[in-house]
């Protein structure tokens, strides 16, 4: 008796949560056991397309077949099931709720305790389940990580790499159930040693062919998904080669600007250090010079024209050698006694009384140039012998302006 993929679905559609229910079509299945391969991969591919409560119905069916045929010490249902068993224990664990999940776990545990499987497909079960348990724990915190800049949410390029390799990986498993299943059906019909009736192999020959189409349906769906894939990742790597070569360039930019503000720094460190030293040693030489062994003879302010005579009063009060400040002018001293006076100050002296010129005329002289005390011995002479009048000169009150004549 033939099995079509139709028969196989409409049992499975009709399959419910109930023992009897299970039983029933477990029954059915087993009675098919020469189709165990075909069954298998389209079981594989309505639990895929099921929701999370019926892909646990059909993880029950699974443990009813193989459980009475390993009683009945028949493997055909456990050889068929083993490879596909990991990934479709994994798509009916993934986003289930948490109590499917915990059913889903104890058939896994019974399967180990009776040695219904190897014991490599049931750790390749249980490390597929670790996986999805830890991307709970890991995703959030993970999605957290990478998308903390922008909402927590994953960036767009990867975005679409994701749906890409989701999409390649849905296909992959239709083409891979699709691609076995003609290939065995295949050799079951072409590579025959005896050929049947020419009406029978002319049914089986159109089934063949119309397996081939499904495969190269699904086959060509995940081609295209492959290079659909393909398409994002080459552009996701031009524009990260795009990105990479502007990267490179700022590098060199700030490489360049940071070598050059180095250079400059050090220039500026230099001349800091030079103009350091030479204003140290510059001041060693202001000091040196600034500060002599003898001091030097004070500078004469206005030698032309000497200060009043010592004060006759009290309107006149004495500040240095040549500043007196007159608070109150009555009268002038004489030439003779003004030179006199000038030359007592010039020689830094203060005698107690005012010598007269004609005792010494080069007294207070010493130091002066030789022009200035040959102009002052001319007026000194000129004065003694003219018989200049020591009288002093009408008080400034007197005169016309308020200029000062000396």
């Amino acid at each position: 008796m033939s099995l079509s993929d139709e028969t196989v679905f409409s049992k499975l559609n009709s399959l419910n949560e109930t023992q009897e229910g299970i039983v029933s079509i477990a029954q059915w299945v087993m009675f098919h056991r020469r189709h165990a391969k075909r069954f298998a991969q389209l079981w594989f591919q309505r639990l895929k397309e099921s929701s999370s409560p019926r892909k646990l119905n059909l993880v029950y069916l699974v443990n009813e077949v193989v459980q009475q045929m390993k009683a009945r010490k028949k493997e055909e249902f456990g050889i068929a099931f083993a490879p596909i068993m990991a990934d479709a224990c994994e798509s009916a664990y993934r986003g289930s709720p948490a109590d499917v999940q915990q059913k889903l776990r104890r058939v896994i545990q019974v399967w180990r305790q009776r040695a219904i499987f190897d014991p490599d497909v049931l750790d390749g079960i249980d490390s597929r389940l670790d996986d999805v348990d830890k991307g709970k724990s890991s995703g959030a915190g993970m999605g957290r990580r990478l998308g903390a800049g922008i909402g927590g949410s994953t960036p767009t390029e990867l975005s679409r790499l994701s749906a890409a390799q989701s999409k390649l990986n849905n296909q992959l498993t239709h083409s891979t159930i699709a691609f076995g299943s003609a290939t065995d059906e295949y050799k079951k019909y072409m590579e025959a040693d005896a050929i049947p009736p020419p009406a029978v192999y002319v049914a089986r020959l159109s089934q063949l062919i119309k397996t081939l189409d499904i495969a190269h349906a699904a086959v060509s769906d995940a081609l295209s998904s492959r290079k659909e894939l393909i398409k994002n990742l080459e552009s996701l790597l031009e524009t990260n080669k795009t990105a990479l070569a502007g990267e490179e360039a700022q590098l060199k930019e700030v490489d360049e600007k940071k070598a050059k503000s180095e250079d400059v720094k050090k220039d500026v460190e230099h001349m800091l250090l030079s103009g350091m030293t030479d204003e140290k040693n510059g001041g060693d030489t202001v000091m040196r010079s600034t500060t002599p062994d003898i001091e030097p003879p004070r500078e004469m302010v206005e030698a032309l024209t000497p200060p009043p005579a010592a004060a006759e009063g009290p309107g006149f009060q004495e500040s240095g050698p040549f500043s007196f400040q007159q608070n109150s002018p009555t009268k002038t001293t004489s030439q003779a006694d003004l030179l006199s006076s000038m030359l007592q100050y010039g020689n830094y002296s203060k005698p107690s009384g005012v010598p007269k010129v004609t005792d010494n005329p080069m007294a207070g002289m010493e130091g002066l140039d030789a022009d200035v005390v040959a102009m002052l011995l001319k007026n000194v002479n000129s004065a003694q012998g003219n018989g200049a009048s020591t009288q002093p000169q009408p008080p400034m009150g007197e005169e016309d302006d308020d200029e000062y004549h000396p």
